[in-house]
């Protein structure tokens, strides 16, 4: 093959790689496997412990760039093949003489490089999220390309509050993000999109740590780009089409430590003085001017610097929420898993539950766009463990399922002058943490620390309409606790079932309710249902409904079956002579 050809196969396997991590960005989880091959997240995720595939990959990068250079940032970096592609969109043609020159970025690009990694070290993780590679590519899909795209979709118009559905085949929805998190993730796509119009790659050669890792790794590769000195006319095709600026014609040199490898330079030259060649004694020495001592030195200051504004900045910023947030599950203890989690967002994407939210405040400066589980959008699903699983970084350690629904996240608490012991939350718990207690305060909701897993369904499923009377906190160290065991049922919950059976209400005909309440009854569903010919019209049902379910229509009750929640307060209060006259089923 000839090499001018390189160019063509680059573009094709790139273009199969940015689909496949399109696909993956938007919800087709069988594509997950595919992150390993990010290498950022990969080195974080090796920090936390041996896993083998992440590993294999790992090695697999570093040696491809010990031997060709940085074709990982032209092929496998979804951010790099999306500045491709705005930068081809917007190749016009008054830019095309004068868009792309040598630019010896390394200064910038190390110094950059060692601010980013001294405040990594130090535990402030924002700056790494906000240019690390494959987080900024995932989370520009989901809070700004899939949330604007919720938005101008009519059919999600109804979407509940916090959630935007949208309509792929996988059938999976996206988190609406969070005001802040939409604008930064907004931001940093402006600002790689204006640095790929002006300069091709200079994102990739001056902001990021990725690029900068592979260019210390693969400054003097086995094969790289060469010009011939002697057919070479200095002509400065081949640098005009260098979107790395790795090129200098004048020099007749290649600054392998800028190159991406995109070949476009080969197949320019139309002397054929370009070429991909083996050079291993070639090897360029390290530069060791005073212009690069400062940018290194600089960016060692810089972040030690950034450090101690970070940390006045915590102090200076209003106090975060009363409650503790809750981490994900196989989060394991705050240290850990703030000291991994580049906010990707990959886990709030794969939440079935959409509990899961780029968090704002509730970490401090230091953790924002880190996900937090956030109970007024969902709960944790019992049955999933797809957030641990799938976490590139290693901030999210594995958790089988088994170990997952044993492992707290958060601890639920009761407001004992709020609650009204209606029974959903004991009812939906799926750890059986949650009892419902009668005493001289009436019938109370009672929280078990020994099973509460903090998945919090109970906080999800109240039906206070002001504020839940039952919360969840998170804790600081995610531990394991009891298996769920069979315990005792919300009180009304057997006497709503006894009296529905004794009352009769399959005998109902010419008294069944105008509004579907026979339908709703034969649901799955627990619904409250009228019977009429028990009813005395004295309206104490609709009174007692926390939801406002049931209105009296002609002396008769009528119950919203979708507002229902079915927590059985209507049947304790009917005072009817032969029974309740309100009853719940499903």
């Amino acid at each position: 093959m000839k090499q001018k050809h390189l160019k063509y196969v680059r573009i094709a396997a790139a273009a199969v790689m940015f689909v496949l991590f399109a696909a993956v960005a938007v919800g087709f989880r069988p594509l997950d496997a595919i992150l390993v091959t990010q290498f950022g997240p990969g080195l974080l995720r090796l920090t936390s412990g041996l896993f083998l595939g992440t590993l294999a990959a790992v090695l697999m990068i570093a040696v491809v760039t010990l031997l060709f250079g940085r074709i990982y940032c032209s092929v496998l970096c979804p951010l790099g093949i999306l500045q491709d592609g705005i930068a081809f969109l917007t190749h016009w043609k008054k830019w095309k003489e004068n868009r792309y020159r040598f630019m010896d970025t390394r200064p910038v690009k190390y110094g950059v490089f060692l601010a980013v990694a001294v405040l990594a070290f130090a535990g402030v993780m924002l700056p790494l999220a906000a240019l690390l590679p494959s987080s900024n590519f995932f989370t520009i899909v989901s809070n700004v390309f899939l949330r604007i795209f919720g938005s101008a979709d009519p059919e999600m118009a109804g979407a509940p509050a916090g959630v935007v559905q949208h309509h792929f085949p996988a059938g999976y929805c996206s988190v609406n993000p969070p005001a802040a998190a939409f604008f930064f993730s907004l931001g940093v796509f402006l600002v790689v999109a204006a640095l790929a119009v002006w300069r091709g790659r200079l994102y990739c050669n001056t902001l990021c740590p990725v690029g900068a890792a592979l260019s210390l790794l693969g400054r003097a590769p086995l094969w790289r780009i060469t010009l011939s000195q002697d057919m070479c006319v200095c002509c400065g095709i081949c640098e005009a089409a260098c979107k790395g600026g790795a090129i200098n014609a004048k020099k007749k040199s290649v600054l392998a430590e800028n190159c991406v490898l995109c070949f476009n330079c080969i197949g320019a030259c139309k002397r054929g003085g370009v070429k991909l060649e083996f050079r291993p004694k070639d090897a360029p020495k390290f530069d060791l001017s005073r212009r690069h001592f400062i940018g290194a030195a600089g960016g060692v200051v810089a972040g030690a610097g950034a450090v101690l504004i970070a940390r006045k900045l915590e102090k200076a910023l209003p106090p975060r929420p009363s409650r503790e947030p809750a981490m994900p599950p196989g989060a394991g203890n705050a240290k850990h898993f703030h000291e991994k989690c580049v906010g990707c967002g990959v886990c709030i994407r794969e939440c079935e539950g959409r509990v899961l939210a780029p968090s704002v405040s509730q970490y401090g400066l230091s953790g924002f766009m880190q996900p937090v589980m956030d109970y007024s959008r969902g709960a944790c699903v019992y049955t999933c463990n797809c957030c641990s699983n799938v976490c590139p970084a290693g901030a999210l350690l594995p958790l089988t399922l088994e170990v997952k629904q044993t492992t707290r996240v958060g601890l639920a608490s009761v407001d004992a002058n709020a609650c009204i012991g209606c029974g959903i939350c004991a009812s939906k718990c799926p750890a059986n943490a949650i009892e419902i207690v009668s005493g001289s305060d009436g019938r109370k909701a009672v929280v078990s620390a020994d099973y509460c897993i903090g998945c919090g369904v109970c906080e999800n499923v109240c039906p206070l309409p002001d504020a839940p009377a039952i919360t969840v906190s998170g804790v600081a160290e995610q531990i394991r606790v009891k298996a769920p065991e069979v315990r005792n049922e919300p009180e009304n919950a057997g006497q709503n079932v006894e009296n529905g059976q004794d009352s009769g209400v399959e005998q109902k005909t010419d008294g069944e309710q105008q509004n579907g309440e026979q339908s709703a009854a034969a649901s799955s569903v627990p619904v409250a249902v009228p019977i009429p010919e028990l009813c005395v019209g004295c309206g104490l049902c609709s009174e007692e409904c926390p939801v406002s379910a049931i209105t009296m229509v002609d002396g008769l009750p009528s119950v919203n079956a979708d507002a229902c929640v079915g927590c059985g307060l209507c049947s304790e209060a009917c005072p009817a002579p032969d029974g309740p006259a309100i009853v719940v089923q499903g």
